[in-house]
């Protein structure tokens, strides 16, 4: 035994290891039990308010919980007198707010979830924060200038200050990220509002945007399903077609919501779109289709969360169904939240007697009232509280600029630099012409520009200009447009044509990134994504060598 005493040491330090590890593993499996306790009574407490509000209603309210009609606080669409009546009469589920200010909001959301038997389910559409929609409130940073980053941190932190701008506002859904894969250049809807046309990047700033919001306490919407970004048609005007295989769907327009629900994505908007290999019947709307909702989204993608459809009042669908006609079809493919009803009295009637009709079909009311009030109950709205109005525009833009700031820095994009001109511009005494197109307001890069280099000759005409020659692009239009020039001119574009052919310039578009389509040829060109000026002062940074260009296209506009 002697001889074995040795080994005294090490079994007992064998001993004391595993002691500790048990140990550990004991408080380990304490706290998952607690955990699992408190989800267990929170779940308990949940259903029990589920059930009793509903068993509370009667069947037309709870028709009514479907509903979320457009409210508007603001503007020429002001309409809080007509969203009075439908709480009153009708018991609407819940209202999306679209324009106006924050205080206005805020002052309606009160009034209007007082009037409620039911506490309202409150969302807006902003996908690059409450600015998207209401006046005095900033504009953050819009998707495909995320996509630029590569960051999905970033991504995060856009969604968990849409959160913060949303819980101050009594809003508990937000109507983003978009996951649609924008690989169609001349989309005309979705384009800037895509992280870009790889379905893994988009998938990737997807996640991130949607647990910036849900870890923050607001619910977020994965979008346009099945995929809008391979159209070249408006759902607002007419319904895009998808001439797709099943098998090319699931590789790309798919592919993220696939991944997005396996993340844990509280909800899903549907799209009006018609896709004939997956539903082949004349005018199928994707949002009126029980083979895109029941069978593919919920059955074959295990989907259970929400489901919403997009809005009802756009013509994409409306020119093929009357009033009413639409709500009906879009409850019975098993959407469970209406948007944008053109007429809810109507549609109510239609749906109670497609139910009177068909006695299967209470189970499926039964089930969406009850996930809408099991979501309201997640949102606290089993004890609401009001709406504090006192400096809300100033506690939702706090952060803002900062933010931007750190977006911009990692998004400022330099496509190429063939000729190495940037190799010039170290030089803080080197001679600038500088020609500026369709400028409309105060020209920060030309500000910033003049800071950094001591010879910056602002130019109308390039033709005699013998200087290395910056020219700034400023887009104000996101979207293309029927000219596909994004707001500039046909002149515009043909003097840019022109100046791209020569060795001597530096072309900063400051705005949309498919504008680099017309630069093709140019040997150096920035893009910032956005026209304002926080990403102008950055561009300018880009040339005078204080910033470093981080960002990598998330489009490819000179692909053939």
């Amino acid at each position: 035994m002697k001889k074995l005493s040795f080994l005294a040491p090490f079994i007992a330090g064998v001993f004391i290891a595993v002691s500790s590890c048990a140990q550990k593993n004991t408080e380990e499996n304490l706290i998952l039990n607690q955990q699992q306790k408190e989800m267990s009574l929170k779940k308990a407490a949940q259903q029990k308010w589920v059930d009793s509000v509903y068993n509370s209603l009667s069947q037309r309210e709870r028709i009514g919980q479907l509903f979320m009609v457009a409210a508007y606080s603001g503007g020429k669409n002001k309409n809080s007198e007509l969203i009075d009546r439908l709480i009153e009469n009708r018991q609407i589920g819940g209202v999306i707010f679209m324009q106006g200010t924050a205080a206005e909001q805020a002052v309606l959301t009160n009034r209007f979830q007082k009037k409620a038997q039911v506490p309202l389910l409150i969302g807006m559409d902003a996908e690059w924060g409450l600015g998207m929609r209401l006046t005095g409130i900033k504009n953050l940073p819009k998707q495909m200038t995320l996509g630029a980053t590569n960051n999905p941190k970033l991504s995060y932190e856009l969604g968990k200050i849409v959160a913060e701008q949303c819980k101050r506002l009594g809003v508990h859904i937000d109507f983003a990220p978009v996951v649609d894969v924008n690989n169609n250049p001349l989309n005309p809807i979705i384009n800037f509002r895509s992280f870009g046309d790889d379905r893994d990047l988009v998938t990737r700033m997807g996640i991130g945007y949607m647990k910036g919001l849900q870890e923050n306490g607001v619910m977020a919407s994965a979008k346009h399903f099945p995929g809008h970004g391979d159209v070249s048609v408006d759902s607002h005007e007419d319904m895009p077609v998808i001439n797709k295989s099943k098998e090319e769907l699931m590789n790309m327009e798919l592919y993220p919501f696939s991944k997005l629900i396996k993340e844990g994505v509280q909800s899903v908007l549907v799209a009006h779109l018609h896709v004939p290999v997956i539903d082949n019947t004349p005018h199928a709307s994707s949002t009126i289709s029980r083979k895109i909702i029941s069978d593919l989204l919920k059955k074959e993608m295990g989907f259970n969360g929400l489901v919403f459809t997009d809005a009802l009042n756009m013509s994409g669908l409306t020119k093929y169904y009357p009033n009413g006609e639409t709500d009906l079809r879009a409850f019975l493919a098993g959407n469970d939240v209406l948007l944008f009803s053109q007429d809810v009295p109507l549609a109510i009637q239609k749906i109670e007697k497609a139910i009177q009709s068909n006695k299967e079909r209470e189970k499926d009311l039964e089930n969406s009232v009850k996930k809408i009030l099991a979501a309201k109950y997640d949102a606290g709205l089993n004890d609401f509280k009001e709406v504090v109005v006192e400096n809300i525009d100033e506690d939702i833009n706090q952060f803002t600029n900062d933010f931007i700031e750190k977006v911009a820095k990692n998004a400022v994009t330099l496509i190429d630099d063939k000729e190495g001109l940037l190799e010039k511009t170290k030089d803080a005494n080197a001679s600038l012409s500088y020609l500026s197109i369709n400028n409309k307001g105060v020209d920060y890069f030309a500000q910033e520009l003049k800071k950094s280099f001591k010879n910056v000759k602002a130019v109308h005409s390039a033709a005699n200009s013998s200087d290395l020659l910056v020219v700034g692009i400023h887009s104000y239009a996101t979207y293309p447009g029927k000219s596909k020039l994004y707001g500039l001119s046909t002149a515009d574009i043909q003097l840019i044509k022109k100046l791209s052919k020569r060795k001597n310039t530096i072309f900063v578009v400051m705005g949309n990134a498919y504008l680099a389509q017309y630069l093709c040829d140019a040997g150096t060109t920035i893009v910032t994504y956005e026209n304002n000026e926080i990403f102008e002062r950055s561009a300018a940074q880009v040339i005078s060598h204080q910033l470093k260009a981080k960002g990598k296209l998330p489009v490819h506009p000179c692909q053939k």
